[in-house]
């Protein structure tokens, strides 16, 4: 669903629940299919096809919704993105 940094490890939260990788986000964002993860965040990398929606959020920044019912808070570079790989 998405992955969240997590000091020097990355959680990784999927249908069968969270886990722990020592890696890199940059790892993470290298490896992942571009087309449908994106890094949002300095600390979070989401599923594309799972978002339901997107909020604004304090001065420059939104907030996503994801079917699952998380929500994760998109930068302003990463909104850039996202509206980029959306086409909104």
């Amino acid at each position: 669903h998405y992955l969240e940094a997590a000091d020097d490890y990355v959680k990784i939260i999927t249908a069968d629940g969270a886990f722990l990788k020592k890696r890199t986000m940059i790892f993470f964002e290298k490896s992942l299919s571009a087309y449908q993860f994106l890094r949002i965040h300095r600390s979070y990398i989401v599923n594309t096809q799972l978002i339901t929606r997107i909020d604004p959020y304090e001065k420059d920044a939104h907030i996503v919704m994801l079917n699952t019912g998380a929500k994760l808070t998109v930068s302003k570079s990463g909104y850039s993105k996202l509206k980029e790989v959306l086409g909104i």
